[in-house]
């Protein structure tokens, strides 16, 4: 009696797991990541808005070094202040490539820019 038991629990047990391995996810279900893309001297995109919670992709478009802070530009000076709530953010990019920062999990305004191209920079607005 107690193997029929065991065997059918086994059983069970064996069902559950072959069916939860085979779960499907839709891809379109996944969140994906906001990016921002740069040029050679500047962001494409000056502004965008990221889910809280989530990340951001830093994109180089073309083959350009960037070196990607917290902070600003005001005029020609630049401004490495970090607001409360920002990740902290030191990329180097060398040209083509990509970063993912975050994750922005405080709601707010954050300021990316780069330390190389003058006026290079970039509003993060995370709701």
């Amino acid at each position: 009696m107690n193997k029929k038991i065991l065997f059918g629990l086994l059983a069970l047990s064996l069902i559950t797991v072959l069916f939860s391995a085979c779960r499907v996810i839709d891809a379109n279900s996944i969140p994906k990541n906001v990016a921002a893309h740069m040029g050679a001297s500047s962001f494409i995109e000056t502004e965008v808005t990221v889910p809280k919670g989530q990340k951001l992709d830093l994109i180089d478009n073309v083959a350009a070094p960037h070196v990607i802070k917290n902070g600003t530009w005001n005029g020609s000076t630049p401004d490495p202040t970090k607001e409360a709530g920002a990740p902290d953010v030191n990329v180097n990019f060398t040209g083509g490539d990509k970063a993912t920062i975050g994750p922005f999990n405080t709601a707010g305004t954050f300021k990316l820019y780069c330390t190389i191209h003058g006026g290079m920079k970039l509003s993060v607005i995370v709701k």
